[in-house]
């Protein structure tokens, strides 16, 4: 069969349907696809989370690549040169075509999509209010139209993916996606036109972001002339850029697994019978020796003695302690952002942890704890940074430390066997762009706890007896007490952080002003 290439192409996705809407009365999309290509076992881009794969469909390449993030697209505009969105690489095939890209969620067009190449932009706050905006688009005949809905992923959200409400609202969609189609064939293009369907990703429970089977499946449908009822092959996110492309017929990029890597998966296109190329998943093995930035002259190594560094998390899209003394295994998943206090930053609670592999002689004697940590208002019960205590209310005198935060207040918990101290620290009135950095001494020579909050002493408390002895235990977890309940089963919450740093002996104003350089 000879090749067709199309005049129009439309994107619709849906976001956080993942491939839910096989369990829901779907009478359009069914209608829609029943000659068309159609899998409901394409795959979400990892980490299951909306820039990550909205950018992968936009630019044709993996998130580690294109490195979005939500907190980035929501700030800046995208003006990568090197990664052109499709929109740009359809301007300079199609000059004097018309663009358009209408979606709930406006961090698309405002951080995925160049300002700058002639698209014609719009957003709306709910998905029955962005419709009347993508027909009235339809009637000037986009070469290319690209929507996202949001309100079926506000409904996982909100009512638990896969519940009754939300596949209210997956149906709900789906009679929007009618009106649009409806609206191809009422502009006399849809003959012309691909039509294809897809999701960023689904969920588990009221959230996404780890890699579970309703999270990174999600459904892909294609509907055009001279296709047939067939089943997509291999297919990801990303490869809905090369579809796009490829559909206009215009030539796609060289394949390069660090730039544009989408493709065009098989079982589309009759005519078109390349072999589609299945990356391996990289594994990547963490650094056995202190990391080059922890021993550059300018690093911590440079600023104290090496062995008073007992370990060091810089969370920079991995878990690594850069001094090369400690492992520490991923629990569920861990999301990394690109909007830290100095580079990266990494979120953990509900959503995922890590556990120390080897015991840490962490409390033994008198420590430190640095940490910058993100102020949320949501925190109302307290999220524990990081513990080697159980944290369950019932059995708050378990032996050891736990560093907790709340919506008003840094805790600094220590337990005895016997009895329980905490320090709860007001936070200051204002903090620079939402972070707080928290240092927490336990000096066992001096007999007290200090606490500092941005680089300023705040408090001591004074220790008694009881409280001076070894706190070190079997166990260490960053995002969750020893016990692996406290943030994702009592009381489910999620928290930002960076820099998680524990020094050996009771820092004095001294090695405070030293990590005040370090960060300046």
């Amino acid at each position: 069969m000879d090749r067709i290439i199309y005049q129009y192409c439309a994107v619709i996705g849906v976001d956080g349907m993942g491939s839910f809407n096989k369990q829901a009365n779907t009478p359009n999309l069914d209608r829609i696809f029943q000659n068309g290509a159609v899998t409901y076992d394409a795959l979400s881009m990892d980490p299951t989370i909306s820039a990550e794969n909205w950018g992968a469909m936009l630019l044709g390449a993996t998130p580690v690549v294109h490195g979005l993030t939500n907190g980035f697209v929501g700030r800046f505009e995208y003006t990568n040169r090197e990664l052109p969105s499709v929109f740009t690489r359809i301007r300079r095939a199609y000059p004097e075509a018309y663009l358009a890209s209408v979606v709930n969620w406006d961090p698309i067009n405002h951080g995925i999509i160049e300002h700058d190449v002639g698209v014609d932009f719009a957003t709306a706050e709910n998905d029955d209010f962005l419709t009347p905006m993508i027909l009235e688009r339809i009637a000037g005949k986009p070469k290319f139209l690209f929507v996202q809905f949001d309100d079926v992923d506000g409904a996982g959200h909100g009512k638990t993916y896969g519940s009754d409400e939300y596949l209210k609202a997956v149906e709900h969609a789906d009679a929007l996606i009618g009106r649009i189609f409806d609206a191809y064939e009422k502009a006399g293009i849809l003959d012309e036109t691909l039509f294809v369907v897809t999701a960023d990703h689904g969920g588990i429970r009221r959230g996404h972001g780890t890699y579970t089977e309703t999270e990174k499946r999600v459904f892909l449908g294609i509907r055009g002339r001279g296709l047939m009822r067939s089943d997509v092959g291999y297919a990801r996110t990303k490869d809905i850029a090369a579809i796009v492309l490829y559909a206009l017929g215009i030539d796609l990029p060289e394949y390069d697994i660090n730039g544009f890597s989408s493709q065009v998966p098989e079982g589309i296109f009759p005519w078109k019978d390349d072999e589609y190329r299945i990356e391996k998943t990289e594994i990547l093995i963490p650094e056995t020796g202190p990391t080059p930035a922890f021993r550059a002259k300018n690093g911590l190594a440079g600023l104290f003695d090496e062995k008073r560094i007992l370990f060091a998390m810089f969370f920079d899209d991995k878990i690594v302690d850069e001094t090369g003394g400690c492992t520490f295994e991923e629990v569920n998943r861990i999301k990394y952002y690109s909007n830290g206090v100095r580079g990266s930053c990494a979120e953990f609670g509900a959503t995922g942890y890590a556990v120390a592999k080897n015991k840490l002689n962490v409390g033994g004697g008198s420590f430190s704890i640095a940490v910058w940590l993100k102020l949320d208002e949501s925190l109302v019960e307290g999220a524990v940074i990081c513990s080697n205590k159980d944290w369950w209310w019932q059995n708050r005198r378990e032996r050891g430390f736990a560093v907790i935060l709340s919506n008003n207040a840094t805790n600094f918990s220590v337990s005895s066997g016997n009895g329980n101290l905490e320090v709860i620290t007001p936070i200051p009135g204002e903090t620079p762009e939402g972070w707080l950095h928290l240092i927490a001494v336990y000096d066992k020579e001096k007999k007290q706890i200090r606490i500092y909050h941005n680089f300023s002493y705040i408090r001591s408390f004074p220790l008694e007896d009881e409280f001076i002895k070894d706190l070190s235990t079997d166990k260490f977890v960053i995002g969750n007490d020893s016990g692996m309940q406290h943030n994702d089963k009592t009381w489910p919450c999620i928290f930002r952080a960076d820099d998680l740093l524990f020094f050996d002996g009771a820092f004095l104003d001294d090695d405070v002003k030293k990590l005040a350089e370090y960060y300046a």
